[in-house]
């Protein structure tokens, strides 16, 4: 924060809340952003702040910022005009300033319009509407992408605009529900006044920004529930069920056989065995093939189905038989790598009876999909053997190609009209923004992720005639 002294006041603010006479009041303020949170998914405060990590401070700055510019009983009683009453007159004139302005904030739902990192963000309130705001925020700016919908308040201290503390990234899909969701209860919110109104028998001509105003003022749990209960989702979701195309569960499996007898023996019986191929003859590898077709196999379910890869990245030999698992002689070992227990079973069998006397009893692993994917998070990230200049090129390369074609061709999203067919009816037009925001906020994300360059989508906005909705 910028503001000399914001950051002590906001400190002082919160021990002020500590005493006995607004502790009551803070408390019921956060039991009614957590609490149905808690019951919906049976956890408490403290367990949600263990699983959301570093993402739960935000949202407990978030409601902390609700209190400050909450106001109670009949006199709208507020803490902030009370610590300024009382305990005012230590903090520094430009921190008062501050703590005012987050006293009269609401919290509303941005969109990124543009960035200029480490300094500034230009966004636009997607629920007053209005003109685009660009507002000083060194941290935001740095990690934010174009296109990125937050939720957040602004304050203006000393003629400079600025972000409070807290801001909460909304996937899309997830603000595109909460902005749904307020135009319905918005428009409800009018009738009832206006209806109200008439009855009193005075006038009823409420303001739609008016209205929208007065909503959020009373509304910030509607942002940090829906938040929550969108991470939370997406935090317990299972993995896709994914199977092989026998239908088996997919779990990778070594089977490490001891070589009892010859070496010599044993290469020439796999050369020797039909479901065993080795296309290198300098290589101790090979591969275990199946019979039939794959395509038969996965039809039999509608799961996810996994096809195993031999070192070449091929899913069947040139007969289409399905390749079941593969082979390598390493030091004393032949070992037998699967991606199910089904078939390191199966191959346990073919392999002690076919090799009786040369080979032994195995000692055998299994590793799910999930623990696969937990040891790659965990790990340090794998570099491209590409120069960072060469694998940009090549993507951008890939993307050009990817959606030059894309504009041409019938999308679900567009009810199977083409990117171009859409844009030239006004529901098509809004749709086909919507999907180029989604397509450059990912790209955005993405690079960044990389630490490269996006892809760079304006001839997109150009050619499907929108462009004027990217300025």
């Amino acid at each position: 924060m910028r503001i000399p002294g914001a950051d002590k006041a906001v400190e002082n603010l919160i021990k002020w809340s500590a005493k006995e006479e607004w502790s009551f009041f803070r408390e019921q303020v956060f039991a009614e952003h957590f609490d149905m949170i808690c019951d919906r998914f049976d956890t408490t405060k403290e367990e949600l702040a263990d699983l959301l990590g570093d993402s739960f401070g935000m949202v407990f700055g978030c409601v902390l910022e609700d209190f400050f510019a909450a106001r109670f009983g009949d006199k709208g009683d507020n803490i902030i005009d009370d610590y300024l009453k009382r305990r005012g007159w230590r903090e520094k004139i430009p921190a008062k300033r501050y703590l005012a302005a987050i006293r009269d904030s609401i919290l509303s739902l941005y969109e990124v319009v543009d960035l200029d990192p480490g300094r500034s963000m230009t966004v636009r309130d997607l629920i007053l509407g209005g003109d685009t705001i660009t507002v000083e925020e060194k941290l935001g700016s740095e990690s934010a992408a174009r296109w990125d919908r937050i939720a957040g308040r602004i304050v203006t201290v000393n003629k400079k605009v600025y972000f409070t503390g807290s801001l909460l990234l909304f996937p899309q899909e997830v603000a595109d529900e909460v902005l749904s969701g307020i135009e319905e209860m918005v428009e409800s919110l009018g009738k009832k006044l206006r209806k109200e109104a008439k009855k009193q028998g005075e006038p009823a001509d409420f303001k739609d920004r008016d209205l929208r105003e007065m909503f959020l003022h009373a509304s910030a749990r509607l942002f940090t529930r829906t938040w929550l209960i969108a991470t939370l989702n997406r935090a317990s979701e299972p993995l896709p069920e994914v199977r092989n195309t026998d239908g088996d569960e997919l779990v990778f499996s070594e089977a490490r056989f001891p070589i009892t007898g010859e070496l010599a023996s044993v290469i020439a019986g796999l050369d020797a065995t039909d479901e065993f191929d080795r296309d290198d003859p300098d290589e101790l590898r090979w591969i275990w093939l199946g019979q039939g077709s794959p395509s038969k196999r996965a039809s039999r379910g509608k799961s996810h189905t996994f096809k195993t890869e031999d070192d070449a990245g091929k899913t069947e030999d040139d007969a289409g038989r399905t390749i079941l698992g593969n082979i390598e002689l390493d030091k004393d070992a032949l070992v037998l790598s699967t991606n199910s227990r089904e078939r390191a079973d199966r191959g346990r069998e073919l392999l002690l009876g076919r090799f009786d006397g040369l080979l032994g009893q195995p000692l055998t692993s299994h590793q799910t999909l999930e623990k696969v994917l937990e040891e790659r998070s965990d790990s340090a990230p794998v570099q491209s053997e590409l120069p960072p200049e060469v694998a940009e090129q090549a993507i951008h390369s890939y993307l050009e190609t990817h959606y030059r074609q894309a504009l041409d061709d019938p999308l679900p999203y567009f009810d199977g009209k083409t990117p171009r067919q859409a844009a030239r009816t006004k529901k098509g037009r809004v749709q086909v923004i919507r999907w180029l925001k989604k397509l450059e906020n990912t790209e955005a994300r993405r690079a960044a992720g990389q630490e490269q360059q996006p892809y760079d989508f304006q001839w997109m906005w150009r050619e499907m005639k929108v462009d004027d909705a990217r300025r």
